[in-house]
């Protein structure tokens, strides 16, 4: 089989896909359900390759420097968040994040 990338967490990723596919189709299930499982699993993997993590430290950075562009206020952080989602639950989540991240900076940056 060759590799699709040479990036070898790419290749895993489409082994552990196709292995859930085999997987799905070893247990019975129908095949109609088991090909959009499959197409719905490698368009997850196609939308982006990024991990978590990279993620949230690529977000957290665009937040700081939104925050900062605002004036650094508790309130800069709720607007910084209404950029990032539409949802109420999620907006909070994300403005208590980003004053967290702004405290620890802040703090880095006073006590070295």
């Amino acid at each position: 089989m060759a590799e699709p990338s040479g990036d070898p967490r790419r290749a895993a990723i489409y082994r552990a896909v196709l292995l859930a596919v085999l997987a799905d189709a070893d247990r019975g299930v129908a095949r109609q359900v088991v090909l959009a499982r499959g197409v719905e699993r490698l368009l997850m993997i196609g939308e982006s390759d990024e991990r978590p993590a990279e993620r949230i430290q690529r977000e957290n950075a665009a937040a700081l420097h939104a925050m900062k562009e605002r004036g650094n206020t508790r309130g800069a952080a709720m607007k910084v968040a209404k950029l990032f989602s539409k949802d109420p639950h999620t907006r909070e989540i994300l403005a208590q994040r980003f004053r967290r991240l702004r405290r620890a900076k802040t703090k880095r940056a006073v006590f070295g």
